[in-house]
């Protein structure tokens, strides 16, 4: 038996450059926007677990909203004084816990307790999942196209890919403008296929901007015309209703891709289910954690369904390097001004930017024990919000 003796919760920002999250447009509110010269904040959050025997676990990413940080302190006061080995009791306590809310901070604890559980046992988060790949295939996914200077046009778009392409590139997933013109998206997904050629892998994700079901029908007949991989999330409000969704599939042959913003596996495996979409959408930092995904994968394979992992970390490289069935780690989100997608708070090399792919199309999976990597500790604390530690004692 191993128990936990204290959790580190530290809630820190980190510098965007060139962009910011606008509000100034309703086509885009919210979204992060190309701003030369400006500097945004973007929000994270670390987990470091402490065990009684001198182990710590930790994690350490983009965190969606500060809710996901006071929702980590919950489950860190149910871990402490137990077994970090008993996760999936864990994994049960928290869920109940945070009804009605969906616990965002139970994904850090978990991977957090999965990265402790690899240096306990001596073996990469690879290995403890039965996986065999120490490399992945990779596809570079943009930013949301913008009007000030970056992406703001098809020609712009081609040109950035073919740039990525000359690199060793393989695949391409266009995030579509904020206005949603389909005339615009499906020209643009036309000459992509010319330009990028017949062997590229080709992806487009409106990112939810199409109002009408017909629009979305449209661009989404030009992607299968142009046979891309998969067309993903084109309709509002945020890609969550089934019925909208079969409609699309059976007026498409082409994959669909959903559920990025259904959260959970039984969601998704209800909406996989009822018909609302060919392939899934997983990402241990919105579901649940290395546990939460492992429970969608495992479903997913046995009905032969293909699980995309969404976006970069380097837990989702581990879980691509084990899943059975082929899929392309994504690197978002890119665009000519901003080349790395991911945090910079490693000291191991670790890296997402695009400069790092390999000629054939493949990134590294850590090899080192636990998720493999190690974080500049010195900065993250400094550029820190708020910390909490939890300990029997309670949250100081």
């Amino acid at each position: 038996m191993s128990l936990v003796e204290k959790v580190e919760i530290i809630q820190f920002n980190e510098d965007e450059p060139d962009y910011l999250r606008t509000f100034d447009s309703e086509d885009r509110a919210g979204s992060w926007y190309y701003s030369p010269g400006s500097v945004g904040q973007r929000g994270h959050l670390m987990v470091r677990v402490h065990t009684a025997d001198g182990l710590t676990g930790e994690y350490a990413y983009h965190a969606t909203a500060g809710a996901a940080a006071l929702q980590a302190v919950d489950v860190a006061r149910v871990l402490v004084g137990r077994d970090w080995q008993h996760r999936e009791r864990l994994f049960r306590t928290a869920r109940r816990m945070a009804r009605p809310m969906h616990n965002y901070g139970l994904s850090f604890v978990d991977n957090a307790l999965w990265d402790l559980a690899g240096k306990a046992y001596g073996a990469s988060l690879t290995e403890l999942l039965g996986g065999w790949r120490d490399r992945v295939p990779a596809y570079a996914s943009t930013v949301n196209g913008d009007r000030a200077g970056s992406l703001s046009s098809s020609e712009q778009v081609v040109e950035f890919f073919g740039q990525l392409q000359q690199a060793g590139w393989r695949g391409f997933k266009m995030h579509s403008w904020h206005e949603g013109d389909k005339w615009e998206e499906a020209r643009n997904v036309t000459r992509m296929r010319e330009v990028l050629g017949e062997r590229a892998e080709l992806m487009l994700d409106p990112a939810c901007v199409f109002d009408s079901l017909s629009d979305a029908i449209f661009v989404g007949k030009a992607c299968q015309e142009a046979a891309f991989r998969w067309y993903e999330d084109p309709l509002r409000p945020i890609g969550v209703g089934v019925h909208q969704h079969r409609q699309l599939r059976d007026a498409l042959d082409i994959p669909v891709l959903q559920t990025e913003h259904v959260p959970g596996p039984e969601a998704k495996a209800d909406f996989l289910l009822a018909g609302g979409t060919d392939l899934l959408r997983v990402d241990a930092h919105y579901d649940l954690g290395v546990t939460g995904s492992l429970t969608t994968i495992k479903f997913a394979q046995s009905l032969g369904v293909n699980v995309e992992v969404h976006g970069p970390s380097p837990v989702h490289r581990h879980l691509v390097a084990s899943l059975q069935g082929t899929s392309m780690y994504e690197v978002a989100n890119v665009s000519p001004h901003h080349s790395n997608p991911s945090p910079h708070i490693y000291t191991c090399g670790y890296t997402d930017d695009w400069t790092s792919i390999s000629e054939d199309g493949t990134l590294p999976v850590p090899s080192g024990h636990g998720v493999g990597v190690s974080y500049d500790l010195d900065l993250i604390r400094k550029q820190a919000v708020n910390t909490w530690t939890v300990t029997a004692d309670g949250v100081a």
